[in-house]
């Protein structure tokens, strides 16, 4: 047994600090087997309860390696359903704005779920989004808020572990991952570490019995233009309504295409249906929240006053990603009130990174809360745009990883 698989073990046995230690300093001076991994994240995943189904049920998600503007926690899960799978979605808080904290902007709807309970929405819909908490893979809540501390959050083989780790306390039978390549994602800054952080993931969730594939894009610019959890509510209802732009509509079909991907996993191939509204009630509805509450809270954000970002000088247009998060969860934790998700802040993009742009041309709307908030981050905001004499990379990189 490796020194690492140790320190592993030790941890299965005691949780304390001087454990984790041992495991987070393993991980990252020593280069771990996918064994190591796989162990690791079946030690997190039975920590707590573990899910699980008939032999005749194909389960199924798509989890994400976090990072501003993708929908794909939200979308992909809809996707799923129309391809049979039940998707039993374990979610952590996004930055800025990740599928649980978005659909809880909808009143009523319960982000905390206990076994029973996400079981009783699955029965009745196919579908359970709920926030990780005590029950489900506690270890991997308090390792992750460790590696926080110490500054171990991007060490890929954590990071695998602690992603396979929800799908397996899930009962999973098939895995999706959205791979965002940026120097701000947990899966490396470039393509090349990526992908073999993504080969890993594949190959431990199959160790664990969890056929998996992992897509790859760039996430140096944003997907689609909704930012924000507000925001991100509003998309899903634009692609709802047939609405979106060419923009937003292009990313809901990547989206679509991870999700196919995972179905091809189990021979599902095909998947033809358009409409999301579906299987977006029935869970909205599942989980406590109205169709009425959605529209409520949708209509609120589209006509709020929005205040204009406008370009300083001519150039390619960049937009700092890693700045951007940065200042929507500043903005997002201001305030007094008690809110778990708040929604302080939110912009929609009028320009599309990449594009030349013009001095006086408009870049963003911005949705704040209050004066208070636009007067604080107008100035963080601005610096996040960027237009430059030259860029060296452009949007649209994919691919896609199997074990």
């Amino acid at each position: 047994m490796t020194k690492s698989a140790d320190a592993i073990e030790a941890l299965s046995r005691d949780n304390s600090e001087a454990r984790m230690a041992s495991v987070v300093d393993s991980a990252m001076k020593d280069e771990w087997r996918v064994e190591e991994m796989t162990r690791l994240a079946e030690v997190l995943a039975r920590s707590g309860t573990v899910l699980t189904f008939g032999k005749d049920v194909a389960a199924a998600d798509v989890a994400s390696t976090g990072g501003p503007a993708s929908l794909s926690t939200l979308l992909c899960p809809l996707y799923l359903r129309h391809l049979g799978f039940v998707v039993p979605k374990l979610g952590v808080p996004g930055r800025p704005a990740g599928g649980i904290d978005v659909l809880a902007q909808v009143a009523g709807y319960q982000v905390m779920l206990d076994a029973a309970a996400s079981r009783a929405v699955i029965k009745q819909c196919g579908y359970a989004h709920f926030l990780a908490g005590p029950e489900f893979a506690p270890l991997d809540a308090k390792l992750f808020a460790y590696r926080q501390n110490v500054g171990a959050q991007n060490v890929p083989a954590l990071a695998v572990a602690s992603i396979l780790a929800k799908k397996i306390a899930c009962g999973l039978t098939h895995a999706g991952l959205d791979v965002r390549v940026a120097a701000h994602g947990n899966f490396g800054a470039d393509f090349s570490a990526a992908r073999a952080a993504a080969k890993a993931f594949c190959m431990a969730a199959d160790t664990a019995g969890i056929p998996a594939v992992a897509g790859l894009s760039d996430a140096r610019t944003p997907y689609q233009p909704y930012i924000g959890r507000g925001e991100s509510l509003l998309a899903v209802r634009l692609l709802i309504e047939a609405r979106a732009d060419p923009w937003l509509a292009e990313h809901a079909d990547r989206c679509r295409l991870l999700a196919a991907h995972v179905g091809a996993l189990d021979g599902r191939i095909g998947l033809a249906v358009d409409d999301v509204a579906e299987p977006f009630f029935a869970n909205i509805v599942a989980q406590g929240g109205t169709a009425q509450r959605f529209y409520e809270k949708t209509d609120a954000v589209e006509k709020s006053p929005r205040s204009a970002l406008t370009a300083e000088r001519e150039g390619f247009l960049s937009l700092d990603m890693s700045t951007l998060r940065s200042v929507f969860v500043e903005a997002n934790a201001v305030g007094s009130d008690d809110a778990r998700f708040p929604d302080r802040l939110g912009l929609i993009l009028r320009s599309k990174p990449g594009a030349y742009v013009r001095r006086g041309d408009s870049l963003a709307a911005v949705r704040a809360e209050n004066n208070e908030v636009w007067g604080r981050f107008r100035a963080g905001l601005m610096k996040c745009f960027l237009p430059l004499d030259l860029m060296d990379y452009a949007a649209g990189m994919e691919e896609f990883v199997h074990a």
